[in-house]
């Protein structure tokens, strides 16, 4: 079964993050020419990317939290209707090279930013990379996933990256807000070279946790909300706490990196680790959002302080004010769309069941224009992770695609991925492709088409 975590008796260790389908698994899996259940879209030449936390030693429960483990990169290679092979593979931080014997990683950082990359990847300049935020370097992959080396994306990033790195499909360059103790928060623009560009620099009296970022035409958006870096009072490795002096705000940045005029908007006292999308409408900019009511509060190892929800703010530029509406009161997080849509108007998004006590179950696909949400089931104690959303090649409507995710089957301790058709959500799944192994939960992952990163020449 998966963790559920009972609200009256919130963990006072890392164990609960430690056990179940959260419990790291003990080796890295390579595995060729996987069953297939229905058809793999043809179209579909490419990679379908994981990562999470997975220590590669035994971590101390104490002081465990799910956010700190060393990164295990998962993939899975679809070419000609046919699963090809899955792999996984630590992103091969300080940690990993000395708990497996392994020689450090080269390129920039050493001793000072080569600590666990686990959150995201992003693949800009020819290249893939897994990333992090709060200080560790992105780390360079291979094809098959191996780690190559840290990098500083050509010497242009002046200090850590984000986990969340946001393609603007108009510009090509990939908008971030950085922040780790020490440094301002920095909005970075990266370029499709693999250039990155700090265009503003802004100094808050704290140190927010600022998981991601969204953007529109015209601004960036700034969360500043209740969670602050504040080690001396963490019982656990990550050092970023519920914060009851620190009241939460939203802010608006000109994206030309104008600081002096950010636009500030009191916001609803809660955390948000992730937007769906934001975009300008006339004097309204619109932000919709898994809103947590809290976090990192009774439980310092691990995200449990409640269900989120789906909600969106308008912010008023005239007045100054936000408004906050309900979307869906399901449990949901890890939102994606059609990245085409990105910082504009939209209509459909992409959830994975995120309940009360860290439960995790159905898919869900929102769509925005009629207030309606699709629910797609697996099955029994089957859990869907992040949902994500492929295009159809020319695909006109903006739901004509694939979505596409790793399932956890808890009654057979193994996972699938499973594809379904976005604009028949709720029916049987286009294919499902057996893994050997099962993906622990874990945090994002990314379709990366082979006509975008082709594998190496043999």
């Amino acid at each position: 079964m998966a963790l559920i975590l009972k609200s009256h008796t919130l963990p006072c260790s890392g164990t609960p993050y430690l056990v179940n389908n959260f419990k790291p698994i003990e080796a890295e899996t390579t595995a060729f020419d996987l069953e297939v259940i229905g058809h793999v879209p043809e179209a579909l030449n490419g990679r379908l990317l994981r990562i999470g936390p997975n220590p590669a030693g035994a971590p101390d429960p104490a002081h465990y939290h799910w956010f700190s483990g060393s990164g295990m990169a998962h993939g899975l290679r679809l070419r000609d209707g046919k699963a090809v092979w899955y792999r996984s593979r630590y992103v091969r931080d300080a940690s990993v090279a000395a708990a497996l014997e392994l020689p450090l990683l080269g390129g920039p950082g050493a001793g000072l930013r080569d600590g666990s990359v686990n959150t995201n990847f992003t693949s800009v300049g020819g290249k893939l990379y897994a990333v992090v935020e709060a200080g560790s370097l992105p780390v360079e992959l291979s094809y098959d996933l191996e780690s190559v080396a840290r990098t500083d994306f050509n010497g242009t990033l002046e200090a850590g990256f984000t986990g969340h790195p946001k393609l603007d499909p108009v510009t090509g360059e990939q908008h971030a807000l950085a922040y780790e103790p020490g440094q301002p928060v920095r909005y970075i623009s990266l370029d499709q070279n693999g250039y990155a560009t700090t265009k503003a620099r802004i100094d808050l009296p704290h140190i927010p946790l600022i998981h991601d970022m969204a953007f529109t035409a015209s601004f960036i958006v700034i969360p500043d909300l209740p969670v602050t870096f504040q080690p001396e009072r963490s019982e656990a490795q990550f050092p970023w706490l519920w914060d009851e002096r620190r009241d939460a705000r939203i802010g608006l940045l000109s994206r030309n990196g104008d600081v002096a005029n950010i636009q500030w908007f009191e916001a609803p006292r809660c955390f948000v680790f992730h937007f769906m999308n934001a975009y300008d409408d006339g004097e309204l900019t619109i932000i919709d959002l898994a809103r947590h009511p809290r976090m990192f509060d009774c439980d310092h190892h691990g995200p449990n302080e409640g269900a989120p929800t789906l909600v969106r703010w308008t912010l008023d530029r005239r007045s100054g004010r936000l408004s906050e509406t309900p979307l869906d009161d399901h449990g949901t997080e890890f939102p994606r769309i059609n990245d085409r849509f990105g910082g504009h108007p939209y209509r459909f998004g992409y959830t994975a069941h995120w309940g009360r006590d860290v439960r995790f179950g159905p898919a869900m696909k929102h769509d925005m224009m009629r207030g309606s949400t699709e629910i797609h089931h697996y099955g029994p104690d089957r859990m869907t992770l992040e949902p994500i959303f492929v295009r159809k090649p020319d695909a006109l409507a903006e739901d004509e695609g694939w979505i596409m995710s790793y399932v956890y089957d808890a009654a057979r301790n193994l996972s699938d991925v499973v594809i379904l058709d976005a604009q028949d959500f709720t029916g049987e799944p286009v294919a499902t492709i057996r893994l050997p192994v099962r993906v622990p939960f874990g945090f994002h992952g990314e379709w990366i088409a082979d006509d975008i990163l082709p594998p190496p020449a043999i």
